[in-house]
């Protein structure tokens, strides 16, 4: 299922990123969204960073349908590596999966951080995939609007207030 998301923000590209990056702003997106954190870091390798984030997040709010599957949390891990993108904009690779009762839900997605009149456009795309027969689908659906609806706009609502 894609998943397809553009933001903007009052700050330049290299601004947007320090935050993005930074160990305190994801463990604040951790807590905005009631999970507890294992393990967050962010190691810089020369022009590159690569965040890490293992979770146990809360499945409040999935559907009903799957409810049933699933226990309170679900252990998830995040990875996303950010590269130049030239222009003075950055490039993330994403892949956040999440296991679930020995299924696994993965999301791949390309986030850029490109200069734009005023500060920076923010984008990602990409797409959840679960591995579980019959019901794939919907739960791919699921996991779109819960990482496009819920996960991401509170990293950007934490972004907003950190970026002032």
């Amino acid at each position: 299922m894609p998943i397809d998301v553009t933001t903007t923000y009052a700050a330049d590209p290299d601004r947007v990123l320090a935050v993005l990056t930074d160990e305190a702003f994801l463990r604040e997106v951790a807590q905005e969204l009631e999970a507890q954190v294992q393990e967050v870091s962010s190691l810089a390798d020369g022009t590159d960073t690569r965040t890490t984030m293992r979770l146990s997040a809360p499945t409040t709010g999935i559907p009903p349908v799957f409810a049933r599957f699933v226990g309170k949390t679900v252990p998830v891990s995040q990875v996303t590596t950010w590269t130049p993108d030239g222009d003075g904009g950055w490039r993330g690779a994403l892949d956040l999966r999440a296991e679930i009762m020995g299924r696994e839900a993965r999301v791949t997605c390309d986030r850029r951080l490109v200069p734009a009149a005023g500060g920076t456009r923010a984008t990602v795309t990409g797409e959840a995939r679960v591995d579980a027969p019959f019901i794939g689908r919907q739960a791919e659906g699921a996991v779109r609007d819960l990482v496009s609806q819920v996960v991401l706009r509170r990293e950007h609502e934490v972004l907003e207030r950190r970026l002032g």
